[in-house]
């Protein structure tokens, strides 16, 4: 992925030089004050991500970043591999960064890359309810409630897109 000139959709053109690219291990420190600063302004326990937790998920998945001209990371999402597909994690935005379509460009991007490697599911587990509608818009389908909180589901890739043979 290179820097774009324009950033997608609902950009005032602030974050001109950003750029979409894929998560090495280095951006670990830069990933989890996303994570801390984007849980806390949700209200969330921030608390409990730490640099092994992010270590363990770039290890046993990936992630997919947006950074500024600067190289500071303005949003990520993350995944990591399931026997049936591939578990997300909500997105993480700088709350300056929010409003402006980037969570949409991350998922877009980490559905494609699913869809290319064959994955046949995306599930995703939310405690926050107020965020349900959102991942709905994404596509999202609710699998199960447990109490507080909400499994999610959604099908990118697997056998299921393949065109059946009509030759007989």
């Amino acid at each position: 992925m290179t820097p774009a000139a324009h950033i997608g959709p609902g950009s005032s053109g602030v974050y001109e030089a950003a750029r979409l690219r894929w998560a090495t291990e280095r951006d670990a420190q830069a990933l989890l004050r996303v994570w801390q600063a984007s849980r806390r302004a949700d209200g969330s326990d921030a608390e409990e991500e730490t640099i092994e937790r992010m270590g363990d998920w770039l290890e046993h998945g990936g992630a997919v970043l947006l950074e500024d001209g600067n190289g500071s990371v303005l949003c990520a999402v993350r995944w990591r591999w399931r026997q049936d597909g591939w578990r997300v994690d909500r997105i993480a935005t700088l709350e300056q960064a929010r409003g402006q379509g980037f969570g949409r460009w991350l998922m877009t991007k980490l559905e494609a890359l699913a869809i290319k490697r064959n994955v046949p599911t995306l599930t995703l587990e939310l405690d926050q309810s107020e965020l349900l509608p959102y991942y709905q818009r994404l596509g999202y389908g609710l699998a199960r409630r447990d109490g507080s909180v909400v499994t999610l589901v959604k099908r990118v890739g697997g056998t299921w897109q393949r065109q059946p043979d009509r030759r007989a």
